[in-house]
């Protein structure tokens, strides 16, 4: 059987779950992505760059209260 995609993956870890549920663990992947966000911005030196990253990571933060 053949290793299942990434996207396969993600999928797979919403089956089964109530809509609820599934808008929990979305929240946490949007707030675990802000993080990543966040860090990759800690060491970017270019300004742009980091401002980028930091708007992206509110964006994650602003889609994680939407589900909450």
């Amino acid at each position: 059987m053949p290793e299942r995609t990434e996207e396969e993956q993600l999928v797979a870890l919403f089956a089964g779950k109530s809509i609820p549920e599934q808008k929990a663990l979305l929240a946490r992947l949007e707030r675990a992505g802000a993080g990543l966000y966040r860090a990759w911005a800690a060491v970017e030196t270019d300004e742009q760059t980091k401002a980028a990253l930091l708007a992206a990571a509110e964006r994650e933060e602003e889609n994680a209260r939407v589900l909450e």
